[in-house]
């Protein structure tokens, strides 16, 4: 390596390992890539990627046909296929993913029937008195000029 200075503002700086050109070198209080590559895998980004896969179409044989299925259905198929045959392990785990949809499906209908019960029907005096107070309203805020 030569003795002379590379970059011709500076004499006494020389360019080599861990010793770039000062114009090129970061700025105080500026990141290097500030908008780089992400870190790793994100709780988000591993959640979508995990969707995209157990919608994707797969090629299913159905007897002597072949089907296009997204593959959590095929899973599914062949889990309850399990089931049916008499595994244990299969059966179990069907068994206790129905009852907990069925058991989330009654929760919301319990819900929407408490919903429906704590409404209060409005009765035809009611609703007259509600619209002609919103009519005056509008009446009194066309005339103030808004």
């Amino acid at each position: 390596m030569s003795n002379r200075p590379k970059s011709p503002g500076c004499k006494d700086y020389e360019v080599g390992y861990g010793k770039p050109p000062r114009r090129t070198r970061f700025r105080k209080g500026q990141s290097g890539n500030a908008g780089g590559r992400p870190r790793g895998p994100t709780a988000g980004r591993a959640k979508a990627l995990a969707l995209r896969e157990a919608y994707r179409m797969v090629r299913v044989r159905v007897g002597d046909s072949v089907v296009f299925l997204p593959a959590i259905q095929a899973i599914l198929r062949g889990q309850v296929t399990l089931a049916a045959k008499g595994n244990g392990a299969a059966q179990r785990a069907v068994i206790e993913k129905v009852q907990a949809i069925e058991q989330e499906i009654a929760t919301q209908v319990a819900a929407e029937a408490k919903d429906k019960a704590t409404e209060r029907p409005v009765s035809d005096i009611e609703a007259a008195r509600l619209i002609g107070r919103l009519l005056s309203k509008v009446a009194i805020s066309a005339t103030s000029g808004d």
